[in-house]
């Protein structure tokens, strides 16, 4: 069943199908973790699925154009008419598999390669044949249609020279993600942890590598999204854009 999703920030709204994958806190976290770099920059994110990380990138920045690649049409769909409901010009949804982003091309006609200074992504987490029921979770959820070394070469190939990379994965892949970027060109510069709880392990982490750059990691304070089972942090609070209580 589809409905209208307020996303709390400058009137903004996004269309989602419950039945189908809505996006989640991890969407959030991710755009909010990257507008800092976005300026007014070129965007492009990986792994769009419904739209939501450029929706929210054009809400929070002065980015000067935001482009978008799903392989799922249902979800390319969704995005385009999200982008139509905001009278958004200046995103772009793209549908193809972004293992072949060199065929794509930019609303003019032109490459894609090495023109944006901002790539966002928040690929599959999940390795194995662990498999949801729902084709279009799957997809989203396994690495199904791209692995993360597929997600770093597109990266690459789009990011202009010192462009920012930035995502969000899971901990457990940590160390695997960090080399398979490091291999690609993409140094990793600023790290984040996010804990649901300031005593439990973290459950998400959010990661900028900047195209050759030189080696150099900072370790940023952990955001925690809970203060106790329900209630959300001041800081997670205004990351949604809904105030503190």
């Amino acid at each position: 069943m589809e409905r209208i999703d307020d996303l709390q920030c400058k009137g903004y709204r996004i269309i989602q199908d419950s039945e189908a994958f809505c996006y989640g806190t991890d969407a959030v976290l991710l755009a909010n973790f990257a507008k800092q770099g976005v300026k007014r920059g070129r965007v492009f994110d990986l792994c769009t699925g419904n739209g939501i990380v450029p929706l929210l990138l054009a809400a929070k920045t002065e980015a000067e154009s935001i482009y978008g690649i799903e392989i799922q049409r249902e979800a390319v769909e969704l995005a385009r008419r999200s982008v139509a409901l905001n009278e958004e010009a200046r995103i772009h949804i793209l549908e193809g598999d972004l293992c072949k982003i060199q065929e794509q091309r930019t609303a003019e006609g032109k490459s894609l390669a090495s023109s944006f200074t901002v790539v966002t992504a928040n690929p599959p987490y999940m390795q194995g044949d662990l498999q949801n029921p729902l084709e279009k979770k799957n997809i989203a959820r396994h690495e199904v249609s791209c692995s993360f070394t597929d997600v770093s070469e597109a990266a690459r190939y789009l990011l202009a020279p010192k462009g920012r990379f930035y995502l969000v994965h899971r901990p457990k892949r940590m160390a695997e993600i960090i080399s398979i970027l490091r291999e690609k060109g993409l140094e990793p510069k600023r790290l984040q942890m996010v804990h649901s709880f300031v005593e439990g392990e973290a459950k998400l982490f959010l990661l900028e590598a900047v195209r050759g750059a030189s080696v150099e990691l900072r370790i940023l304070p952990p955001l925690i999204l809970y203060r106790e089972k329900g209630v959300y942090t001041k800081e997670l609070l205004e990351i949604y854009g809904v105030g503190a209580s």
